[in-house]
């Protein structure tokens, strides 16, 4: 993405109570064409579209934009209507010709010659969540037209774009500017927004646990989230079998002697996947485990009581946890 202009951002209380104005741009140059071509000010329909970056407008995310206000050293157009719309874009700049679509129509305007500002008044607010802003301005009732001037400031790339088209003409007239007008926007305190997460963020990987009933036969697996999210798994079964992908919604359970392995993930929203992980382990009789995970070499085993307090070695109703030097753990609930 490219980056936009140094600019100028100034907050000051509005007219109305509890509403605040923020304008933006310097206001240092002027250009004739945007935010509307007052030479085509005839044509019905002609349109211009400005796009403000998010940096600009950081101070109005979660408010209610109410009105938007533009600045010319005089309106030399009369007897028309202008359309205001405002639409949120990933579009930065008009190079390709493309116009944003999808504006949400908020208010007209009628302004009278030699105006010096060009004012709209939204019948709706528009709730500003972030990102970039398109401002789009449409001539809907022809009138009478001139040239006419707005301040604002020269870009680097063309963050603004018109367009005109007369009734004899199949296709649209087209053009991009290197232009952003200075522009105020009044805007009151919205709805809650949503804190921003960052894309590159990862969900909290889940864990599991594992026992069994009586320590002989039969396992249980439960996985538990680190944190609110949806939790996927799969079970590769000891003939090499495996399942889909699967939304976990309760407790796991295996009864056939074999090896297992379980592999789940965590999705929360606004995050990215979390890591994968495995849990592997073993139904058979307690005394048939280190067979069955023969091929494993054995990193440590611990004894814990149900109280999880671990113990030097395995009396009554303990939990082994073995511990593989490959990072897997088998655990089972056996008596002793």
């Amino acid at each position: 993405m490219k980056k936009f202009f140094t600019l100028i951002a100034v907050a000051v209380m509005a007219f109305a109570a509890q509403a605040t104005e923020m304008t933006v741009c310097d206001g240092t140059e002027t250009s004739n064409y945007v935010p509307i071509y007052g030479l085509y000010t005839d044509v019905q329909g002609t349109m211009g579209q400005m796009i403000y970056s998010a940096d600009m407008l950081t101070d109005m995310v979660g408010k209610e934009i109410t009105g938007v206000k533009f600045y010319s050293p005089r309106i030399n157009f009369y007897d028309v209507t202008l359309q205001v719309g405002m639409a949120v874009t990933d579009q930065t700049d008009f190079e390709d010709y493309a116009a944003v679509e999808g504006a949400t129509i908020l208010g007209t305007a009628q302004p009278n010659e030699f105006d010096t500002e060009l004012t709209f008044v939204f019948d709706q607010p528009f709730l500003y969540e972030g990102g970039n802003l398109m401002v789009q301005v449409v001539v809907t009732k022809a009138g009478e037209w001139n040239g006419t001037a707005f301040y604002g400031q020269s870009t680097n790339y063309y963050y603004s774009y018109y367009q005109y088209q007369y009734s004899w003409s199949d296709t649209p007239s087209k053009w991009n500017v290197a232009f952003l007008p200075k522009a105020t926007f009044t805007y009151e305190g919205g709805g809650d927004v949503p804190p921003v997460v960052d894309p590159t963020e990862k969900t909290g990987a889940p864990t599991f646990q594992g026992f069994t009933e009586d320590g002989i036969h039969g396992y249980f697996v439960e996985i538990i989230p680190t944190e609110e999210s949806v939790i996927y798994y799969r079970i590769i079964y000891p003939d090499g079998t495996e399942t889909e992908w699967a939304e976990y919604e309760e407790i796991l359970s295996f009864e056939g002697d074999g090896k297992y392995r379980v592999e789940a993930y965590a999705v929360a929203d606004g995050k990215l996947p979390s890591e994968e992980i495995a849990y592997e382990f073993v139904v058979a009789p307690i005394t048939g485990i280190d067979e069955m995970m023969s091929g494993k070499e054995v990193a440590g085993v611990r004894y814990f009581n149900l109280a999880g307090q671990e113990m030097r070695e395995a009396n009554g109703l303990t939990i082994v946890v073995t511990t593989y030097t490959d990072g897997t753990t088998s655990a089972v609930k056996v008596v002793k």
